[in-house]
């Protein structure tokens, strides 16, 4: 669940933009770009989380990573402890890109923060995405019985993210990495559990769910569930693995992902 320290990726300048806020971070910017991705990453985890994803997606498709306080290259802040500290600048930065076809990706906590997002850009009466991509996260009207990491104590919490292969051993074993870590974990384990659900209308966008077949963190209703938020087109896809198939089935999951790319507006 840990980021790296830099972004990867395919990158390259073009003409004269709006410069993002911080929040957002390039990774490939192609001089004609016809789609826009946005990817929010784990708990825990940065804008590495998607290193060589470029590599992978249509030549003429931007992508852009979110990368919050506390991690990689921005270690000295704070990092945020409430959904609301994180969605409100990364709409800003949206706000700041030149105006093309999006959509957005956020894996487990990711997932929630870019439904959050959908939904805030379209009570601003602001452009939303052409589509959502959730992964690793029952739709968030189930929250039921989901468990609750940051109530765990550091013990408790490193056994389970163990389990999970959300931190390597390596890291495990250095308590100077994880002193770096577990602040930055914990906030945002606090910021997704601090979410509150409340009734709206279904997205306009269609939304596509990705789920690991053997992921204890969700089920398959849960995943499903996600049609609830979408009043045009659903997909669910299970890959192979745990909660971090979107690292061991990367190329599958991409394969996904553009073709549903296609029918971005």
């Amino acid at each position: 669940m840990t980021g790296a320290s830099s972004p990867a990726g395919r990158s390259a300048s073009h003409g004269t933009v709006s410069r993002p806020a911080s929040w957002l971070v390039p990774l490939h910017r192609p001089a004609r770009p016809r789609a826009r991705l946005v990817c929010v990453p784990n708990a825990g985890g940065g804008a590495t989380t998607f290193r060589g994803w470029a590599d992978l997606l249509p030549g003429d498709v931007e992508l852009w990573a979110m990368r919050s306080p506390g991690r990689e290259t921005r270690i000295a802040e704070k990092p945020p402890h409430r959904l609301s500290m994180i969605i409100d600048p990364v709409i800003d930065g949206l706000s700041r890109l030149e105006p093309l076809p999006f959509a957005l990706f956020g894996h487990s906590m990711g997932a929630l923060v870019s439904f959050t997002v959908a939904r805030r850009l379209r009570s601003r009466g602001l452009p939303g995405p052409g589509r959502l991509f959730v992964s690793g996260w029952n739709a968030p009207q189930c929250r039921d019985g989901m468990p609750r990491l940051g109530r765990l104590d550091d013990e408790e919490l490193m056994r389970v993210l163990h389990r999970l292969d959300g931190i390597p051993p390596e890291v495990i074993g250095n308590p100077e990495l994880m002193s770096l870590i577990m602040p930055v974990l914990r906030a945002d384990l606090n910021a997704a559990e601090s979410y509150v659900h409340e009734d709206e209308p279904p997205l306009a966008c269609p939304i596509s769910v990705f789920g690991g077949n053997g992921d204890p963190t969700t089920t398959a209703g849960g995943l499903g569930a996600w049609s609830a938020q979408t009043g045009s087109a659903f997909r669910l896809r299970l890959l192979p693995g745990g909660h971090f198939f979107i690292h061991t089935q990367r190329r599958t999951l991409l394969r996904a992902i553009r073709a549903d790319l296609g029918t971005c507006r």
